[in-house]
């Protein structure tokens, strides 16, 4: 089986797909409260279904009619191999969109599975400025039949994500059909700014066959922990006993910090039914399974394309190490949350992309400057509250790590302490490690990363809580 991520010379010849895309301020009514503060592409929220084929041109066209921000857009996982300038971060890889201006995208698709692109301005994404993306491409498994669209599952304000840091809501946007007997392919996104979810359809296992861009090998389960920014795909069978089911998105509980949202709404649902004129309400039961914050387990997430990381690194690895946690310092006068010693501080008339020949950076651009043209960069990033510097302080929570422009490896994610003295490399899993571009940090724990330095530009690494990126983590 080709491998994509690998070589951009095994991708297809394909054709351009254009797309053209509005954004504007919109009141919204999703869960049928008003949201005055509301944003909107092409006068819809979710935005709509961006899709294209392995090997294809996508060519996307964003007016930005907002009265009184900019805006970018970010394609969330695509590599932008040798095209870092489509990437769509403000202040890191251009300019912010300005109001009655268009910009222009235009990348080639070296991947395929199932994403989301959203604004990368702020906190524009939760306010409604979101929507799926798919590239459709080889397959490792079977199905009958596709649950129409990407489902993208999100936490919800009806205020304006920029002046709230708490979920009021958690919608959850579908129902639908099933025919006894049929395997049906759903592809899940979590869009949220600071809920993790677990998906579930009572009375039904679902097997998991890709998590975020990478197929692997199918593992069974009652229900799917997806973390901010993931994407799993998975196939269930129809074959209860016909009737009605309830279709749960449940928020975890107890220790681990999956974000900022709380259990207040309890399960959101939607109602799986084996008959369309059905009217009835469920009386099915939750099925069996852990509801604490975590990933996926991570021995399940096992590659169909393997990767054997290298066991003896040419490229440093100890000194690659980030603690997530919060600052106080006396310029910021304000908690911030960060992954170096400072928070990151964008200039948006000035963005990083047009400073790649500086050999000096000003610590607020928190820039992590690597020059290796082989074998792999190793990161380890802590959220624990032994490693952290005098001026950070630790609040337990966990942390969905987001690396644009790569796939990485994930050697190791554990709820301990990292300790370089008793962790070499070299007992880390090298051999087919999981491979996504989001991987859940655990309170008080670390992960330990590895990716390809072949794909140069400048590349933004961050916790995609919404709250957390837009104060510099």
């Amino acid at each position: 089986m080709l491998n994509p991520l690998q070589d951009d010379k095994v991708s297809p010849q394909g054709v351009t797909r254009e797309y053209w895309i509005n954004i504007k301020d919109q009141v919204l009514f999703p869960d049928g409260y008003s949201k005055p503060y509301g944003k909107v592409i092409n006068d819809t929220y979710p935005g709509p279904l961006i899709e294209a084929c392995w090997g294809d041109e996508v060519v996307v066209h964003v007016t930005n009619y907002l009265q009184t921000n900019g805006t970018t857009i970010h394609w969330h996982g695509v590599r932008q191999q040798f095209s870092n300038e489509m990437d769509g971060v403000n202040g890191v890889t251009q300019c912010p969109i300005a109001y009655g201006e268009t910009f222009t995208y235009r990348f080639r698709v070296t991947q395929y599975g199932t994403s989301w692109y959203h604004s990368h301005y702020s906190l524009q994404y939760p306010d409604g400025v979101a929507g799926p993306l798919l590239f459709h491409g080889p397959t490792s498994a079977d199905w009958d039949e596709e649950w129409e669209s990407p489902l993208l599952i999100t936490d919800w304000v009806h205020d304006s994500a920029f002046a709230v840091f708490s979920q009021e809501l958690i919608v959850a946007n579908r129902s639908n059909t099933f025919q006894a007997g049929k395997r049906y392919l759903i592809r899940l996104i979590n869009s949220s700014a600071g809920a993790a979810f677990i998906f579930s359809i009572d009375g039904h296992k679902m097997k998991v066959i890709s998590t975020d861009f990478v197929p692997i090998e199918p593992y069974e389960t009652n229900a799917v922990l997806i973390n901010i920014g993931q994407r799993y795909s998975i196939i269930v069978e129809a074959n209860a006993t016909p009737g009605d089911y309830w279709i749960r998105t449940e928020i975890p509980g107890g220790p681990g910090g999956c974000g900022n949202a709380t259990d207040k709404h309890g399960d959101i649902t939607g109602i799986l039914r084996y008959n369309a004129r059905s009217t009835a309400l469920p009386t099915s039961t939750r099925n069996d399974y852990p509801s604490d914050c975590h990933d996926e387990p991570y021995e399940s997430l096992t590659p169909i394309v393997p990767w054997a990381i290298d066991p003896h690194p040419q490229n440093d690895v100890h000194n690659n190490t980030y603690e997530a946690g919060v600052s106080e310092t006396p310029f910021h006068k304000a908690f911030r949350w960060d992954l170096t010693d400072t928070p990151l501080w964008l200039d948006f008339s000035n963005p990083t992309i047009l400073n790649l020949e500086n050999t000096t950076w000003n610590p607020e651009y928190a820039v992590i400057d690597y020059n290796y043209d082989r074998g792999y960069v190793y990161l380890v990033i802590t959220a624990n509250l032994e490693r952290l510097g005098e001026n950070k302080t630790e609040i337990p929570a966990g942390h969905p790590i987001h690396l644009h422009g790569h796939d990485f490896a994930v050697l190791a994610q554990e709820n301990r302490t990292y300790d370089e003295a008793v962790d070499p490399i070299k007992n880390f899993k090298l051999d087919n490690p999981p491979r996504r571009d989001v991987v859940f940090l655990p309170s008080n724990g670390f992960v330990a990363l590895a990716f390809k330095p072949d794909n140069p530009g400048v590349w933004l690494v961050h916790c995609h809580i919404a709250w957390h990126a837009s104060s510099g983590e």
